[in-house]
């Protein structure tokens, strides 16, 4: 057994409709498709591969201790790019989105999930083509969508587990915030 899992950020429905309007309209136009492969996301730990079911236990536990944030309102804004081949809606960063993948980054770093050179500088983003863009139609659709203005808020209160299902990314747990101030405390023999 080997199973994939994803944490991620997902957007109100009605956002994804927007993005993936906007992922459809640059599928066709530039013949690119990888991204719509994928749930529009904020992807907050990549993607790791867990094989024993002792791992997955422990993988989930960890990521209960991620809960106890405090809901916060994200801002996607415009258009940016990773050269050669990424394309991206802005996410902007604040207090809520660093410290909730701090937190899950922090929780998870005694599982040895991934390797150091994988233990990257947090840029979140939102990803509307990437991996089948060649670099030529990466100028190509950064051009066009320079100029373009796109701004969308939406509360972040949870955040989900996507598994890697049937060669699609399916939804398959989402952790609601508990609250900061609900977090238990370490015991202490000086209390």
């Amino acid at each position: 057994m080997e199973n994939l899992f994803l944490i991620c950020i997902i957007p109100p429905v009605s956002i994804v409709e927007d993005i993936d309007e906007i992922r459809q309209d640059i599928s066709l136009k530039y013949n690119v498709h990888e991204s719509l492969k994928r749930p529009a996301h904020i992807t907050l730990y990549n993607p790791v591969k867990l094989s024993a079911e002792q791992q997955e236990k422990k993988f989930f536990s960890a990521l209960e201790q991620s809960i106890f944030s405090d809901p916060f309102e994200q801002i996607l804004k415009n258009f940016n790019g990773f050269a050669p081949h990424t394309v991206y809606i802005d996410v902007l960063q604040n207090a809520g989105i660093m410290n909730l993948q701090a937190q899950i980054k922090k929780e998870l770093r005694p599982l040895a999930l991934l390797p150091d050179k994988d233990n990257f500088k947090f840029n979140p983003h939102l990803t509307i083509a990437f991996k089948d863009v060649k670099p030529t139609v990466f100028e190509s659709i950064t051009h066009e969508y320079r100029e373009k203005q796109f701004k969308r808020t939406f509360v972040v209160n949870s955040f989900c587990v996507y598994k890697h299902l049937d060669k699609r990314w399916q939804p398959y747990k989402e952790f609601s915030f508990k609250g900061s101030a609900t977090k238990p405390k370490p015991l202490s023999l000086f209390d």
